[in-house]
């Protein structure tokens, strides 16, 4: 049996013995057994080598989730390319992928380019949109931009309009992004004269840094290795046609006035974007013709000195984007001089010799790399949050990827809630984790979960620059004492820095070793959005006047849904305003209750992606909660987002988030012998129903409160944290 068959059945093996304990003990316990398991087997061999650089395509575990036929967006931008149109359309509408829209867009063109797109789009409507501008924009890159807000698909294809390519193009690179840490694939690209017909040069010859051999076979590596081999010095992708990338959920280079009017290099730049702490993936089993005219822009700006300049701009975001070395800089530095003096014999001018001499300092603002890693794509705070940390991250300029352990099947909601474009890696094993650590150029690693930060610690114990940062969301709280003193070897020599979100999970972790001075508070937050409330006719609800509570929780016994039905009854029989309850998420106690409720106003709607929605479209959020792990719940958060109050049970920081010096956003009742008791929040219930003052009240605190959970304030600190742990790695913490 394969190595990686006996790690995965060990992984098996400890889930199922560890479901014998109730979630959360059963991750330490699953920790102990997997160690104990996988002590007897051989180590794994990391990725397959292919000369250059290592190749992760066949290291990506992926679920069957049926057909992959997701929907490509294909932007033609057209400028008087009409001789070349024809052709180039041709490629695109007799492509043998089925699932695609195309976006023709004519910057104002001189030439018969407006008729011929006006023909096409009359023949392909029913896939097709065209847009003709009465005024040429002067930028290729506002035209992407406009085809980029105009794009459905979850990938996209620039489709040049003076280029063509083989049949096949879009079926050869659509498969690569199963792979979801696959930013972007491209093909083959073969340079031909205006005619199309004979080849000018290869990309052997393009790129001979790469070896002849790099491009006969197909390879899928991390952009961050690619940079490093030849992408900060020269755009390995020359040709946009040759590409299809990943849809981003936001890109602030599209609002960026120097890269909308630049004019050779936009591409290059746009590629280092979006392709930052995922994977690029090549095929040659299909190919791009690029075709080379006098009228072609990048071949025809080449040699003036704004193509220096955007040339130097790519330089400057590559150093503040990618972890370079000091040599990577003067490599940069000394393309640039000698492309200038290629084509000129002079020196480079003095405003741009002094921008390139300050490249080597650029790397000094730059921001980490981070690794965010999650137990399992499920529901629960500890596995939500670090998606939710990952799209604040990502917004503000980190390089972020996300690497799911997978120890759960994924549940689709919570793998929506990372936004598009985040690189999100799922191995077969684990084992193969230290070699794409290194070759995605992280420098921080971010559990949130025990058996994630026990398991890591033993990966990468071999990588003492590597600062890991782990995060208590309660759990450890939970472990059995006679456990700490194992874990605590294993984990504080190695965890630089530990955030916690409620004040009682700090003893837990000093009682592991953890030193108070790497300790720190960081309160939860959740990630921006719009919130639309839902229609309460879609949920069953008719009643004009009818009061409803929600609850969104995890199903389990301990969350308190059958108290939340329970107080919902006796508040019904003390008014005749009807109340319905609503009751959001999947687990056990859902299938229990769903048998032996009988009462038409519970509404068991099962996992929704977003808990705001239905805050939004409720009166009061509830939450009767007796789990000894409570410490600072999202649904919460969620909830005050809303500006809906609150009831929920006085365990973790509950309390303090509620409170604010107006008053409370809700209330908070006791626990009475560590259970619930569902007269009391009957009755908070019933009081909300029925004093209207009372309830509008309490809905304007909690939109005060719902500031106190700020992302930008979160982000900061945990950035600050990275920094920390950054510098402590090689250094003794005690």
């Amino acid at each position: 049996m394969p190595i990686s068959s006996y790690f995965r059945k060990a992984g098996r093996k400890a889930r199922q013995i560890s479901k014998q304990w109730i979630y959360p003990i059963s991750p330490a316990i699953h920790s102990f057994l997997f160690f104990e398991l996988r002590r007897r087997l051989v180590t794994l061999s990391s990725a397959v080598s292919t000369g250059n650089f290592s190749d992760f395509s066949r290291l990506v575990h992926r679920e069957k989730t049926g057909p992959f036929i997701p929907l490509v967006s294909i932007i033609v931008p057209c400028y008087n390319h009409g001789k070349y149109l024809k052709q180039r359309l041709d490629s695109i509408y007799q492509q043998t992928y089925p699932n695609y829209e195309v976006i023709l867009l004519d910057d104002d063109s001189t030439d018969e380019s407006a008729q011929i797109l006006n023909e096409f789009a009359s023949t392909h409507g029913q896939n097709t949109f065209l847009k003709i501008n009465s005024i040429n924009s002067g930028s290729p890159f506002k035209q992407w931009s406009k085809g980029l807000q105009l794009a459905k698909g979850e990938l996209i294809w620039i489709a040049e309009s003076d280029d063509f390519c083989d049949p096949n193009f879009l079926a050869e690179l659509v498969p690569a992004f199963i792979n979801e840490a696959v930013m972007l694939a491209f093909s083959q690209i073969r340079f031909t004269n205006e005619e199309g017909n004979t080849d000018v040069w290869s990309m052997e010859q393009y790129l001979p840094e790469f070896g002849p051999r790099t491009w006969r076979s197909s390879f899928t590596v991390s952009a961050n290795k690619l940079v490093q081999k030849a992408w900060n010095r020269r755009n390995i992708i020359p040709n946009a046609s040759a590409a299809l990338f990943r849809r981003h959920h936001h890109l602030d280079l599209l609002d960026n006035n120097e890269w909308l009017h630049m004019r050779v290099c936009g591409d290059w730049l746009f590629y280092l974007t979006i392709v930052r702490g995922g994977l690029v993936h090549y095929t040659p089993k299909t190919t791009n013709y690029y075709r080379q005219h006098q009228s072609n822009s990048s071949v025809a700006m080449h040699q003036q000195v704004k193509y220096l300049d955007e040339h130097i701009s790519v330089a400057q975001s590559l150093a503040s984007l990618y972890k370079l070395s000091a040599s990577d800089v003067k490599k940069m530095q000394a393309e640039l001089i000698q492309r200038w003096t290629q084509h000129h014999g002079e020196a480079i001018p003095a405003e741009q010799q002094q921008k390139i001499d300050f490249l080597q300092n650029m790397g000094s603002t730059r921001k980490p790399n981070v690794l965010i890693v999650a137990y399992s794509l499920i529901p629960g705070g500890g596995e939500i949050l670090p998606l939710k940390l990952a799209n604040i991250l990502h917004s503000k300029g980190h390089g972020v990827t996300v690497l799911n352990c997978h120890q759960y099947p994924n549940e689709s909601g919570i793998r929506a809630m990372l936004r598009p474009g985040i690189p999100l890696v799922e191995l077969q094993s684990l084992e193969t984790l230290p070699k794409l650590v290194e070759e995605l150029g992280m420098e921080v690693i971010h559990s949130h979960h025990p058996w994630v930060d026990t398991t890591l610690s033993e990966l990468l114990v071999d990588n003492p620059n590597l600062a890991h940062v782990i995060t208590s969301h309660g759990m450890y709280d939970e472990i059995d004492r006679d456990d700490f003193g194992r874990i605590g070897k294993l984990l504080t020599p190695w965890i630089k820095k530990v955030s916690y979100v409620a004040d009682k999970n700090k003893q837990p972790l000093l009682d592991l070793g953890f030193a108070e001075s790497q300790l720190h508070k960081i309160s939860n937050a959740i990630d921006p959005m719009v919130i639309e409330p839902i229609e309460r006719s879609s949920l069953g609800i008719t009643e004009p006047n009818a009061f409803v509570v929600c609850l969104v929780s995890r199903a389990k016994r301990e969350k308190g849904w059958q108290e939340a039905i329970e107080a919902m009854a006796i508040a019904q029989k003390q008014t005749d305003r009807p109340i319905h309850l609503l009751l959001a998420g999947e687990g056990v106690e859902l299938q229990r209750l769903q048998r032996i409720t009988t009462d038409s106003r519970v509404h068991f709607l099962g996992f929704h992606s977003q808990p705001r929605s239905l805050y939004a479209c409720s009166d009061l959020g509830i939450l009767p909660t007796f789990y000894p792990g409570e410490s600072q719940p999202l649904s919460l958060i969620e909830c005050l987002a809303a500006s809906k109050p609150f009831i929920a049970s006085d365990i973790g920081e509950i309390a303090s988030m509620l409170t604010m010096s107006e008053g409370i956003a809700g209330a908070v009742i006791p626990l009475w012998e560590g259970r619930v008791d569902p007269s009391a929040f009957a009755e908070q219930i019933l009081s909300h129903a029925e004093n209207q003052d009372l309830h509008h009240h309490r809905c304007e605190i909690a939109k005060l409160a719902s500031k106190k959970f700020n992302p930008d304030v979160m982000a900061a600190e945990y950035a600050g944290l990275y920094e920390d742990a950054i510098k402590l790695c090689g250094s003794p913490i005690f």
